[in-house]
């Protein structure tokens, strides 16, 4: 019952906030399975960039709950370029203090925080720019992850 209450006020926020985002080109979240990313759990998203001249920031957005037992999260993540180029990164994502307070915002036990990536970004060809995103810590079971989102959005020049 408290997931169906947390998923409705999700959608509900995300409706609210749609409108007035100009900015947003991409945004999209990939649930992991019972709050819980198996390292072998690849998250894919493509992305179509139609827009080479504008300067872009790509943000990894998090969602966990307060029952995350650490106060980061690494990330591998692998951009395929429509011309096949690939970049790889290795990313730490800071998601609480070293007290335990968590940053972004919450409702009931779920943390949701929208962490810079790459910042000014401009892409060289347009097509679809694939992103893969694998957890990087030392569980092969990470608990208590329940989302993990890429956007993309216009950079304010």
């Amino acid at each position: 019952m408290n997931k169906l209450i947390w998923i409705f006020c999700m959608a509900v926020i995300a409706l609210s906030t749609q409108s007035c985002d100009s900015n947003r080109v991409y945004e999209e979240y990939k649930e992991i399975p019972d709050y819980t990313w198996n390292m072998n759990n690849t998250l894919r998203f493509e992305v179509d960039v139609t827009d080479t001249i504008s300067v872009h920031n790509l943000y990894i957005n998090v969602r966990n709950t307060g029952g995350y037992e650490y106060s980061n999260l690494w990330l591998f993540v692998k951009r395929t370029s429509p011309d096949g180029n690939v970049v790889e990164d290795k990313f730490e994502c800071s998601l609480a203090t070293e007290k335990g307070k968590w940053f972004g915002s919450g409702f009931g036990d779920i943390f949701d925080l929208k962490i810079p990536f790459k910042q000014n970004v401009v892409f060289q060809k347009s097509g679809i720019y694939v992103f893969e995103i694998v957890q990087g810590m030392r569980d092969e079971e990470l608990k208590e992850v329940v989302n993990i989102g890429l956007r993309l959005e216009k950079a304010n020049q």
